[in-house]
């Protein structure tokens, strides 16, 4: 039923050390291994750098990401687990104004009746909800750090099957 194997294992953070290879916390499907003579982690596929800070005890980015907000994690011996993230408290607020504000925007026209022929299907629980996916999808976009960037990079890297014929 339980694997016994695990049992003597505790779950407490572990130092990180660049001698060891880690698997890659963003992708799963590369391996951390040390880059150059720097204290930087760096992953075999999706190309990611990371920095273990903090005693070794967390894994952060180890290139400045500008206004993108990127995940910290931590070792456990066996797993990586979300640590937290690299946003400042100026980025979390406008990321809240950024959602809320248009909300109450529409929120407000609605109230006071600015557009009085609008469609009967057009009520203002429907707005809202449609105008937070808007601004969900646009802060996903504008603020995290994705992997479909590093995903479309090893597309292009990989070259056709040379055992096959080219198909047109």
């Amino acid at each position: 039923m339980f694997n016994s194997s695990y049992q003597h294992v505790s779950f407490r953070q572990q130092i990180i050390s660049t001698n060891q290879s880690y698997p890659c916390p963003r992708c799963a499907g590369g391996m951390l291994e040390a880059y150059g003579l720097t204290e930087t982690l760096k992953c075999t596929s999706c190309e990611r750098s990371f920095v273990a800070l903090r005693g070794g005890r967390l894994l952060y980015p180890a290139n400045r990401l500008g206004l993108k907000v990127a995940l910290t994690f931590w070792w456990d011996g066996l797993r990586w687990h979300w640590a937290g993230h690299t946003a400042s408290t100026k980025q979390l607020l406008s990321v809240m104004m950024f959602f809320f504000l248009p909300i109450m925007a529409a929120q407000v026209a609605f109230a006071l009746n600015l557009v009085p022929e609008r469609p009967d299907w057009l009520s203002p629980a429907m707005a809202s909800t449609a105008i937070a996916l808007l601004s969900t999808t646009a802060i996903y976009f504008m603020c995290w750090d994705f992997t479909s960037v590093a995903r479309r990079k090893r597309a292009k890297e990989r070259s056709p099957l040379s055992d096959r014929p080219a198909s047109n």
